[in-house]
């Protein structure tokens, strides 16, 4: 049924491209009509059903959003007009839907400092930005001083529904009287693109009679340990000059800084947790065993003679290249990487045999795959400069509408044309998509981490997951303390503003 829906989906949404195609000014009485088209379509589970009410109309007020423009960001909000691609298409026409739904103007507004922007307009009350969109990484301190409504409270949103990513809810709400600030889903076209994932070189694969990948992670065997035995036998001094060195060839390319980052998710190993009776954020204590082991496995990867790792944030970070670059040169077996990076090399990944496989497994104990989304992922509240209820309600309602109609037409275009048709080379690889999306996860110690200052639990692994000695014991029994110290604070903070 999830198959056919979404193929209703992507019908609907061409048929859409193809009538507004012939004019830029597409006339209200056809948006009305796409736009209960879409909705009809959306009725056919629960789950997706948008409730707001029917004869919720606005009279045409403006609604300022205020984004990041940052690299991936940028156009998962603002398209132009119709005829600039199918994602900007479906972006367009997201933002049509939305405003005829709920008779409103989006006017998207480009931060040139989205915190200090948004600082200044809650501390003039001008009111210029109601709804801030923002990266996870950026938004999670404004958040916890208190700078968001808090989107529980209100009648118009409802982030239980599935166009909301429910993982990012759990991380994203406090105490026991379910506070949440901050939501995403496909309304982020980056909660798509900042995935991580493993892609291997199946020529490559099948000229040293590896088995391919595909049955491996389907039958749960795609471990840490699996990976190193069929990374460890394969370099080559590919440049000819007699030492290990960019230009070679080797069995496995990554990166120590953002490429380090996933590990903790993928092995299903948290840091900070939710107490289970009250709500507080703790330090998990009974992760640090488990974390070492996890340390000596990686270290061993990445110390490996048939490992290239590039180093620092300059070559190992969201929008470089280098790490894809080695594969798409045929110069590595198999590579870390995230999916807009793949879009941003399609041309040069066109070229060559390749294959997908989530992170690997800690081991084969671990039931399922876990798949990290990078902290820059955008994230969404309203301003507290919203100061009466129906305001806060309107932008409650355009929040929830936008992720409705992000879930009908921008996720079924780039997840199932732009990734599954121009991205997957064989009907395997999109089996694995699949379940790399399904098994998507999420951390507060990794996406909430710069709350903890000097305590940074995410950038403190990086080093040490991707060393060549294991101090995880010593370093983890100093944040014991520290970081719990920290989260006290905010789970005052947060307390008060659960009050």
């Amino acid at each position: 049924m999830k198959k056919i829906i979404c193929s209703l989906l992507v019908s609907v949404m061409l048929l859409n491209t193809v009538a507004c195609a012939s004019s830029d000014d597409a006339s209200a009485s056809s948006d009305e009509a796409a736009s209960e088209d879409i909705q009809e379509l959306g009725t056919q589970d629960p789950n997706y059903q948008c409730e707001l009410p029917p004869n919720l109309k606005y009279g045409g007020q403006e609604i300022g959003i205020l984004y990041n423009p940052s690299s991936g960001r940028k156009d998962e909000l603002v398209s132009e007009k119709m005829g600039n691609g199918v994602v900007s298409d479906a972006v367009y026409e997201r933002n049509v839907a939305v405003e005829g739904m709920l008779d409103v103007t989006l006017n998207y507004c480009e931060a040139e400092d989205i915190i200090t922007d948004m600082n200044q307009d809650i501390q003039s009350g001008a009111g210029d930005y109601k709804i801030i969109a923002n990266g996870t990484n950026g938004a999670v301190i404004p958040a916890i001083e208190g700078k968001y409504i808090n989107l529980s409270s209100l009648n118009n949103i409802n982030t239980s529904k599935h166009y909301w990513t429910q993982g990012y809810n759990d991380m994203a709400t406090f105490t026991d009287s379910n506070v949440q600030f901050l939501a995403s889903g496909p309304i982020a076209l980056s909660m798509f693109r900042y995935m991580f994932l493993t892609l291997y070189n199946k020529t490559l694969f099948d000229e040293y009679h590896i088995k391919d990948l595909y049955e491996t992670v389907k039958n749960g065997d795609w471990t840490l340990d699996y990976q190193y035995s069929i990374v460890k036998d394969h370099y080559h001094d590919a440049d000819g000059d007699q030492k290990y060195s960019e230009g070679d060839f080797y069995g496995f390319v990554t990166g120590d800084t953002v490429s380090v980052d996933p590990y903790p998710v993928a092995s299903n190993l948290h840091m900070i947790t939710r107490a289970p009776d009250t709500g507080n954020l703790i330090y998990n204590t009974e992760a640090g065993a488990r974390l070492s082991d996890l340390c000596d496995k990686v270290q061993l990867l990445y110390n490996d003679e048939a490992v290239y790792v590039y180093k620092s944030g300059t070559y190992d970070n969201t929008g470089t290249g280098y790490v894809i670059n080695h594969f798409t040169d045929k110069h590595a077996l198999m590579v870390t990487t995230m999916f807009y990076a793949m879009e941003l090399n399609y041309e040069n990944l066109g070229a060559m045999s390749y294959g997908i496989a989530p992170m690997p497994k800690y081991d084969k104990n671990q039931t399922d795959y876990h798949s990290y989304v990078q902290d820059q992922v955008s994230c969404f509240g309203i301003s507290t400069v919203v100061g009466t209820l129906d305001q806060q309600e309107m932008c409650a309602a355009v929040l929830e509408a936008m992720a409705y109609h992000s879930y009908l037409l921008i996720r079924p275009a780039y997840y199932e044309t732009v990734l599954s048709t121009r991205y997957m080379q064989d009907p395997q690889s999109k089996e694995i998509l699949d379940l790399i999306f399904t098994s998507l996860d999420f951390d507060f110690s990794s996406s909430w981490s710069d709350i903890l200052g000097t305590s940074n639990i995410r950038n403190a692994l990086r080093p040490l997951l991707s060393g060549s000695k294991n101090t995880v014991g010593s370093t983890t029994k100093s944040w014991q303390r520290s970081v719990q110290r920290i989260l006290d604070k905010y789970n005052e903070q947060l307390a008060g503003l659960s009050s």
